[in-house]
């Protein structure tokens, strides 16, 4: 009876101990994790929406059991090595070399890079010349006083009250004037056999009718181009070709607005995901383009009620910036 009672109490030591040494081998995992995956080569590949992103996984296992088997091995060398890392990070910290902040804010990066809500598109970049550039520069007339005025009260209509999670209040306003042109637009074909390009301004006089704007994708990139323009946004506008269903291929004009550097990148999909956009991007990802100098451009598209949406077509034939 007393042999049974001590093979139960080994037993349930046995399984006290396994869970131990998980939970230590996991949380010294997290910052040899958030060293070493920065320079894993990328194995990322999507399932519907969401990315997929297995050189993450395959790396955090990889690093989970050898640090298990350490621990179960060289306990003692472990310890001493955990100790030194808690002086290192100690004497960093103090003297500002790498501060525990520094040591937060790479976490959260890689909480952020693990969570796939952000999504750079593999382009293909064609770099066409832009066809018909003088129009549409002439269509996005930015500068008239109504369309201005619109541009200005419309960029605080939504989100005021949230103004203060963000420390850039322009992208703010960018958000706000997105959920109101886009939250208006109904599409509607150009008349046959050719381009017609609304300037802003004019397009701004449909809400008289209805209080819905009306047109197409040049004339909705021409509307939001305008308005981002007009206070104090970048905007660039984008050529692509999109292939129907019936296999099918038409152009497609859509406007990315700019964000900022890569280092931004984090904030703005917290800000969309979780603030301003958070039941309209639920369980998808933000979709950007970041040009040869690290700025990031949101797709500001009409596919999507929240910026960043999916991107119609992966080809870039030709841009220009407004």
């Amino acid at each position: 009876m007393e042999e049974e009672e001590d093979k139960q109490g080994n037993d349930r030591n046995f399984g006290y101990s396994i869970l131990l040494l998980g939970a230590v081998s996991a949380v010294l995992t997290m910052p040899l994790f958030i060293f070493l995956y920065k320079f894993v080569p990328r194995i990322q590949f999507h399932v519907g929406d969401h990315m997929v992103k297995l050189d993450y996984i395959l790396l955090f296992l990889s690093i989970f059991f050898l640090t298990y088997y350490l621990l179960k091995k060289f306990r003692v060398f472990v310890v001493i090595v955990v100790l030194s890392g808690i002086v290192v990070i100690t004497i960093t910290n103090f003297t500002n070399i790498y501060t525990l902040g520094d040591l937060k804010d790479d976490y959260y990066s890689f909480l952020f890079e693990l969570s796939g809500d952000s999504f750079e598109e593999n382009f293909v970049l064609e770099e066409g010349k832009f066809k018909k550039e003088m129009e549409l520069r002439q269509a996005i007339d930015y500068t008239n006083p109504d369309l201005r005025n619109y541009a200005a009260s419309i960029a605080i209509k939504h989100f005021e009250e949230k103004s203060h999670f963000s420390d850039n209040r322009k992208w703010v306003q960018f958000f706000s004037v997105f959920k109101e042109v886009n939250g208006k637009w109904k599409y509607v074909y150009d008349p046959a056999n050719e381009d017609y390009y609304s300037k802003a301004s004019e397009t701004l006089k449909q809400l008289q009718y209805d209080d819905m704007f009306k047109g197409d994708c040049d004339d909705y990139s021409i509307m939001m181009a305008a308005c981002i323009k007009a206070i104090g946004g970048e905007v660039r506008l984008v050529r692509t070709t999109v292939k129907q269903p019936n296999g099918k291929e038409i152009g497609h004009l859509y406007p990315e607005v700019k964000f900022g550097s890569t280092d931004d990148l984090e904030t703005v999909v917290y800000l969309i995901k979780n603030i301003f956009f958070h039941k309209e991007s639920a369980g998808k990802a933000i979709n950007y383009f970041e040009d040869n100098k690290g700025f990031i451009w949101l797709n500001f598209d009409y596919n999507d009620d929240f910026p960043g949406g999916k991107y119609q077509s992966e080809i870039r034939e030709s841009e220009i910036v407004i």
